[in-house]
């Protein structure tokens, strides 16, 4: 990574996979003299990754803002990384998602976010961009458009809520029961499945990779590099119409109409440590654009290169040790 070390970045909900690999990155990449994590919760294993975890509220009580800045000024912090969905969507309510009590704060653009915080956003913003997408309703609003149908929730990520509608009597009692939430096209073929980076900086430098990948739950457990133009055209368009500006992950299917993104998650991807490992080090990039620094370069890993991710342990040295 260019430029001098930072004296200590802050990073949020630590006790997350996405903010454990983020860590590990930024430990390895050697960006900071001093990482720390900071989560509402104290029972995770983020001890064994940043050097000091402090314990916060959750998002969306009325002092994390507060509290927030409080942590910062404490710990010197040099820049702040917020990981979760619900951070994101509160300091895009304070209007924090640039700075926060004077310390920069790694976010993508507040359009970005705002979009892809909610589906139904994200689906709109994609038809009013004349690009591919998912015909997605919302529940209670009428029927699905076609069945099969996915239903899912209107915000959040990870796969709570998500499942197949198959028939109208399934639609019939979910309509009732799932009100507010969306129905959404059902995207096939179901293997044809991409997680994909996308960092656009601010000079309009943007850099793209495509994982076409394996589900285990809702995690990517493999995955594969795949160079398909129409899918980086699509990516680079999606980065226009969002007028991005930092790094935002976006999930699709490659349809016989082409690819489909059907979310955009606009933080980190949990796949941030195995991306980093392939040569697309997205987090580290970010972090040069917004502390105005030049990107470091970057050569877009081999074709077929593949990545599996399995289960692993941590076991934090006990507190009184430290």
């Amino acid at each position: 990574m260019s430029g001098p070390r930072l004296e200590a970045i802050l990073v949020t909900g630590c006790g997350g996979d996405v903010a454990l690999s983020a860590g590990r990155v930024l430990r390895d990449a050697g960006v900071a003299s001093r990482l720390i994590g900071c989560d509402a919760s104290s029972d995770h294993p983020g001890r064994s990754v940043f050097d000091e975890c402090v314990l916060v509220p959750r998002a969306d009580a009325l002092d994390y803002p507060e509290r927030l800045r409080e942590v910062c000024e404490r710990v010197r912090a040099k820049l702040v990384l917020p990981m979760s969905e619900p951070e994101l969507a509160r300091l895009l309510r304070e209007k924090a998602l640039e700075a926060l009590g004077g310390v920069p704060v790694l976010a993508a653009n507040a359009k970005s976010v705002e979009t892809g915080l909610d589906k139904l956003a994200t689906s709109r913003l994609l038809a009013g961009a004349g690009l591919a997408h998912p015909w997605t309703e919302v529940v209670g609003e009428g029927r699905p458009r076609s069945l099969p149908c996915m239903i899912k929730k209107r915000t959040g990520s990870g796969g709570r809520g998500l499942g197949v509608v198959a028939d109208e009597k399934g639609a019939a009692v979910l309509a009732e029961a799932r009100k507010g939430d969306l129905w959404q096209e059902l995207l096939l073929p179901a293997d044809e499945e991409y997680t994909c980076g996308l960092f656009r900086s601010a000079g309009g430098e943007i850099r793209t990779l495509s994982l076409r990948r394996t589900l285990m739950g809702e995690f990517t457990a493999k995955a594969e590099v795949r160079s398909v133009p129409a899918i980086d055209e699509y990516l680079r368009a999606i980065a226009a119409a969002l007028d991005l500006r930092g790094c935002v992950n976006a999930q699709l299917r490659l349809t016989p109409r082409g690819p489909v993104v059907f979310e955009i998650n606009p933080r980190l991807s949990s796949t941030v440590a195995f991306r980093h490992r392939l040569g697309f080090r997205d987090l580290l990039w970010a972090i040069e654009d917004r502390l105005g620094r030049p990107l470091s370069s970057y050569r877009a890993p081999k074709e077929g290169a593949r990545v599996y991710r399995t289960y692993g342990e941590y076991l934090p040295e006990p507190e009184e040790n430290r």
